[in-house]
């Protein structure tokens, strides 16, 4: 397949960050063969006139959790504890392959149609999600979790069998050696995921530093905070990629920095669960490298990567107590290099550059919100909407393209697998929770 995207705003986010205010991509089957000034000489099967739209690379979501999508807006306003242990801990004891798999195909709809061309996935029953993405076309990375209840002895072979058993064919899934959190994964799992992690040469993901709660507990506990705690456990002698680091002191900042950890934002679920702020700008000077992720939307309600640049950037500011702290160029680089970055996938995609993945997508700039045009790359950051995403490729195939998706499965049917499910999910945990009084 031969796509041509031409009379369009391209903004490549290439080491230049060059821009070509009526230039054009070509696209031939997996991989982008041009970007640049408009010109004839490329014989396409798919001619799009973008008409003046921002055409550039994907936002890639490093913080997700899909098969959590059918707990939208349940345990609203409750703190962190409340949330999940009090709520959707329960839902996750009853929750089926069956369920994930529709679930995550429900996430990846939400994804393209919001210009989310790939994810890292973090979640249990991976074989679910692995279809999801198989058959949708989408691309991610899934981190397959050491099962921390499992007796010490049986872990690490377990989660081989699980990996093994993982088809490794395509070529759009990458994977992590996923350990959750160190409130939920003992010493001997945190060294198990290290020992994994070199053996197969797997970057690893975990929920780091996300509420004072963690932090206190761990310096209670082990005399050191989490970052150095795992500094002191050698985790960090493998890729890594943390999720939120929140509550983090400047030798924290330091050792992130000197292991070249990627971390991963969370701001809206951050917000909404009252769990902090992340010290952006305290991490650019310091030179540690950033992305944006979602979280799931248990706890986000949505993934929404225009809303995470948006809050990204103001919050910053407001921290900061100065409006020029960080400019919006680099909230979009934080959304779609740094998120490349943190999947290890920077040689391949975040960026519109000949030979990489075709992994782009198309803004719609005729809204009245963005009305006039005065600055695109601002208003990419503070007045665009998910809403104005008109096509989404990921490897050279369109995923969504105005109003319809191309994922495998019809919408309406996602829809109504997902409706289900979460209704019985809810009257098995409600009934688990009377049998127990």
């Amino acid at each position: 397949m031969k796509i041509r995207l031409y009379n369009a705003y391209v903004i490549t986010c290439n080491d230049n960050f060059d821009i070509y205010p009526n230039g054009e991509v070509w696209i031939e089957d997996d991989k982008i063969v041009y970007v640049g000034k408009s010109k004839v000489g490329f014989m396409a099967d798919k001619v799009v006139n973008c008409m003046g739209d921002v055409v550039m690379p994907g936002f890639v979501n490093s913080h997700t959790h899909l098969p959590m999508q059918i707990f939208r807006g349940l345990a609203e306003d409750s703190d962190f504890k409340g949330w999940w242990y009090d709520n959707i801990r329960p839902l996750e004891d009853h929750i089926t392959g069956h369920d994930m798999y529709w679930s995550t195909l429900l996430g990846i709809a939400e994804m393209v149609r919001g210009g989310t061309t790939c994810t890292l996935n973090n979640y249990f029953h991976q074989k679910s999600m692995l279809n999801a993405f198989e058959v949708s076309g989408m691309r991610g990375a899934i981190a397959i979790d050491v099962r921390y209840k499992l007796p010490k002895e049986e872990r690490r072979n377990e989660w081989e069998n699980r990996h093994a058993s993982l088809d490794k064919g395509n070529p759009l899934v990458t994977f992590f050696v996923s350990s959750h959190s160190i409130f939920s994964v003992d010493e001997q799992g945190l060294n198990d995921c290290t020992a994994l992690a070199k053996k197969y040469g797997l970057p690893q993901s975990i929920h780091l530093c996300e509420t004072l709660n963690e932090v206190g507990n761990c310096v209670k506990e082990h005399g050191f905070t989490p970052v150095k705690y795992l500094e002191q456990l050698g985790f960090f002698d493998y890729p890594t990629t943390i999720a939120h680091g929140i509550h983090v002191d400047k030798e924290d900042i330091e050792i992130l920095r000197k292991y070249d950890v990627k971390v991963s934002i969370n701001m809206s679920s951050n917000l909404k669960l009252a769990s902090g702020i992340a010290p952006i700008y305290t991490y650019i000077k310091n030179g540690v490298d950033l992305s944006l992720g979602t979280d799931s939307v248990a706890s986000n309600n949505s993934l929404n990567m225009f809303k995470e640049m948006f809050l990204a950037a103001s919050i910053t500011k407001v921290v900061m107590k100065d409006a020029a702290a960080i400019p919006a160029k680099d909230i979009i680089l934080m959304a779609t290099r740094g998120g490349a970055r943190a999947l290890f996938l920077e040689d391949k995609i975040g960026q519109l550059t000949e030979g990489y993945q075709a992994d782009v997508i198309r803004i719609n700039t005729k809204e009245p919100h963005w009305q006039p045009v005065n600055d695109v790359i601002t208003h990419l950051v503070y007045s665009a909407s998910a809403s104005d995403v008109v096509m989404t490729i990921v490897g050279g195939r369109v995923l969504y393209e105005k109003g319809s998706f191309y994922i495998g499965e019809s919408y309406s049917n996602i829809c109504d697998h997902c409706e289900n499910n979460i209704k019985r999910l809810i009257q098995e945990r409600d009934l688990a929770k009377k049998e127990n009084l």
